[in-house]
C-alpha cells in the first residue's frame, strides 16, 4: 500500500485535487507528482512529470509512422520519379496568362458530349486526342505526341532497330522478292539469299495476306515462322526462322580505283559513331588516299553520334552549339586535336537533314574539303523524347536550335554545296546504294574532284 499524505489547504493542494478529480472522470493517468513536491516545506521547486497511458502511446506511434511513410514516399517520388505521383491527380494547372474561361469551356464541352453524343465512347480516347492536339497546337512539325503503344516504333527508328527476320523485300506476282539480306540475322543464318521469293508464311500464300497480317507475323518478336521460299534457280525450300530485334547497320564502305574509299552513313543511330570509327580504321589499314563521305538521304538521328563522326574528321575546335528559346547557350560540342589526314569530298542532297547537317555545317566552316550535290534540307532543331512506360505512349519535343561553328543557324536555310550537281527527277530521292552508278552524276563528280586532291 502506498504512502498517505495530508495536504494543507493551499493553492497547490487545490490544484492537485482538481487534477485528481479530472483523472477519475477520464480514467486516464495525466499527471504524477513526486513526494517532494507535495510537501511544500521541503522545497519550493516544482518538477512535473507526464505519465502517458498505453493507448496514448499507441496513437502517437501510429501518427509518427504515418508521417514517416508519407515523408519517405514524398522524398522518393521527388528523387526518382520527378514528383510524378505527388502531382498525379485529375486536376491540370495552367500558366497565369491562361484565360480560365477556356478551361471552364473545356469542361463544358466534355459535359456536353457526355449528355448528348449519340454513340458510346471512351473518355480515355477523348483525353488521348486532347493530348495529341495539345502538342500539335505548338505548330512545330518536329514535336509529336505518340499514342499508347506507338512510342516503341519511334524508339526503334531512332535507335536503328526493328523486329523482323532481316530481309528487305518487294511485292511481286507470286509473293515477296528478297532484295537484300542483312548479315547475322535470322534469314541470313538459315541461308535465304537475294532474289529468293517468299511464297508462303506458315503455310498461307503471301498473296492472300494483307500487309498488316504479314507485319503481325513477321514483326512480333519471338514468333517462330515457317517460310516457303522459291530460290533463284527454281527450287522450293522451307526455312524455320524466329523473329528477332534486328540492329540495322548505318555505315557502309566500298572502294574505287586509285585508293579512293567511299563511306555512306544512312542515319545517326545509337551505334553509328563506333561503326564510323571502325570504317575509318579499316580504310587507313588499306592505305586509302582519299575519302568520299556520302550523307545523301541521311535524315539525321542522335546528335551525340553525329558529333563523334565530326570529331574523327575535324581538327580541334567547336563543332556546333545549341541555344534554348531565351537564346541561352545550353551545349557546346567540341572536337579534339586529332583529325583525319585525308582529302575528303562530301556528298549532300535535299534529304540531308538535322544531325547530318551538323556534320556538314562544321565540315564547311572548317574548310575541311569539298561539298558536292544540292542544298541540304535545313533542319537545325534539337528534340528530346519522353516515354510513358505504363502505356507505351510518349512525346518528342523540340527544345533547342543548333548553330554551326561560324554562328549560323541553318534552320529553314540549308547548306549550299561548293559544287552544285543535280540528278534527274526520277533519281532524286533514291537511296544512294540503290542508285545505278551510271546515273549518279553526283558520285561521278565526287570521284573526279577527289582524283584532283590526292
Amino acid at each position: 500500500m502506498g504512502k498517505k499524505f495530508y495536504l494543507k489547504d493551499t493553492k497547490l493542494t487545490r490544484k492537485i485535487k482538481r487534477i485528481m478529480k479530472k483523472k477519475e472522470q477520464q480514467e486516464v493517468d495525466v499527471l504524477e507528482y513526486r513526494e517532494d513536491d507535495i510537501n511544500e516545506t521541503r522545497s519550493p521547486k516544482k518538477e512535473y512529470y507526464f505519465k502517458l497511458s498505453a493507448s496514448t502511446l499507441f496513437f502517437s506511434a501510429a501518427i509518427l509512422i504515418v508521417i514517416t511513410v508519407f515523408l519517405s514516399f514524398f522524398v522518393a517520388d521527388r528523387l526518382f520519379y520527378g514528383g510524378y505521383f505527388a502531382e498525379k491527380s485529375n486536376k491540370v494547372s495552367f500558366d497565369k496568362s491562361v484565360d480560365y474561361r477556356k478551361v471552364a469551356k473545356f469542361q463544358d464541352v466534355l459535359n456536353f458530349i457526355r449528355k448528348n453524343y449519340y454513340l458510346e465512347y471512351d473518355e480515355n480516347e477523348l483525353l488521348e486526342g486532347a493530348l495529341k492536339g495539345l502538342v500539335e497546337a505548338l505548330g512545330d512539325p518536329y514535336s509529336n505526341y505518340f499514342e499508347p503503344g506507338s512510342m516503341d516504333d519511334y524508339n526503334d527508328y531512332i535507335t536503328g532497330t526493328y523486329r523482323g527476320i532481316g530481309v528487305e523485300v518487294q511485292e511481286v506476282e507470286n509473293g515477296l522478292k528478297v532484295t537484300n539480306v542483312f548479315d547475322d540475322t535470322p534469314s541470313w543464318r538459315v541461308g535465304i539469299k537475294k532474289d529468293d521469293v517468299i511464297t508462303h508464311i506458315n503455310g498461307k500464300a503471301v498473296t492472300e495476306m494483307s500487309s498488316e497480317e504479314r507485319s503481325s507475323v513477321l514483326g512480333n518478336e519471338g514468333n517462330e515462322v515457317i517460310l516457303t521460299v522459291v530460290t533463284a534457280d527454281g527450287k522450293t525450300v522451307q526455312y524455320d526462322v524466329k523473329v528477332e530485334v534486328i540492329k540495322k547497320h548505318t555505315v557502309y564502305t566500298k572502294y574505287y580505283d586509285n585508293g579512293i574509299a567511299y563511306i555512306q552513313i544512312t542515319q545517326f543511330d545509337d551505334d553509328t559513331g563506333k561503326e564510323f570509327e571502325n570504317a575509318i580504321n579499316e580504310i587507313l589499314k588499306k592505305d586509302a588516299k582519299g575519302l568520299i563521305l556520302d550523307l545523301r538521304n541521311n535524315g539525321g538521328g542522335f546528335e551525340s553520334q553525329a558529333s563523334i563522326v565530326a570529331d574523327v574528321i575535324l581538327p580541334e575546335g567547336v563543332i556546333a552549339y545549341s541555344e534554348d528559346r531565351n537564346g541561352k547557350k545550353i551545349k557546346e560540342i567540341k572536337s579534339d586535336k586529332s583529325q583525319l589526314d585525308l582529302p575528303i569530298v562530301m556528298l549532300i542532297n535535299q534529304n540531308t537533314a538535322s544531325a547530318s547537317e551538323l556534320v556538314a555545317g562544321a565540315f564547311r566552316d572548317f574548310k575541311k574539303g569539298v561539298i558536292i550535290g544540292v542544298k541540304s534540307y535545313g533542319k537545325a532543331l534539337g528534340q528530346v523524347s519522353k516515354t510513358y512506360e505504363a502505356d507505351g505512349s510518349g512525346i518528342v519535343l523540340t527544345v533547342s536550335r543548333y548553330f554551326t561553328p561560324s554562328g549560323q543557324c541553318i534552320h529553314g536555310i540549308g547548306i549550299e554545296p561548293d559544287i552544285k550537281v543535280e540528278l534527274p527527277d526520277e533519281y532524286k530521292n533514291i537511296s544512294p546504294d540503290k542508285l545505278p552508278f551510271d546515273f549518279d552524276d553526283q558520285l561521278q563528280r565526287a570521284l573526279m574532284e577527289i582524283e584532283k586532291m590526292i
